[in-house]
């Protein structure tokens, strides 16, 4: 489980297209991680195969390649980490489970000092019952707040901090980010039916 609070980046370090394919990252951290931990990557969970020297590897499933923007890395693009909740943390964000719903595409980019705002397409017509205005949506593992949403377009504004800490900073009208719609939202709508 995570909050979507990403405060670091780390860098891709390979993507092996072996069976499974495995994805392997450079991250300077201080945390204590081994093999079979979690942590969320660009907002996918993914386990922990192996580590050394600052390189954390791990497999990726048919799954996982199919749905998230996995297929986009190049070594050295910048990617968001984050690591677990542990119990007694402080939640800062919203609940989010590293279970990517799939991807959207950056359709504008407005950056200004006060705030920048990012609106993004998606194909998924069923996303949008769970795309709520004021809402939470996490992209590329970061917890965001919906300020606009339409039937094939959402928009989020993202502060500096936020756009300074994150892989955000990067994007260009075009490219994919991960999404992972609202958690609650997604189980509320469930339980109901």
């Amino acid at each position: 489980m995570f909050t979507g609070i990403v405060l670091k980046t780390a860098t891709v370090f390979a993507l092996e297209k072996k069976t499974p394919p495995v994805l392997s990252i450079r991250l300077e951290s201080d945390e204590s991680v081994k093999i079979g931990d979690s942590l969320a990557v660009n907002g996918i969970c993914l386990t922990v195969i192996g580590v050394k020297e600052g390189v954390y590897r791990f497999h990726l499933s048919g799954e996982t390649s199919r749905l998230t923007n996995i297929a986009d890395f190049s070594r050295g693009a910048a990617v968001n980490v984050e690591f677990p909740l542990r119990t007694g943390d402080f939640l800062s964000g919203h609940f989010v489970s590293g279970h990517v719903d799939g991807t959207a595409r950056v359709r504008s980019i407005r950056k200004n000092p006060a705030a920048n705002r990012f609106s993004f397409t998606y194909q998924n017509s069923e996303w949008r019952k769970f795309l709520v205005p004021k809402g939470s949506v996490a992209l590329n593992g970061i917890s965001l707040t919906l300020s606009e949403v339409t039937p094939s377009w959402f928009a989020v504004e993202v502060i500096p901090h936020t756009l300074e800490c994150t892989n955000l900073r990067f994007l260009k009208i075009g490219e994919r980010v991960n999404i992972e719609l609202d958690l609650i939202g997604k189980y509320l709508y469930n339980f109901r039916r």
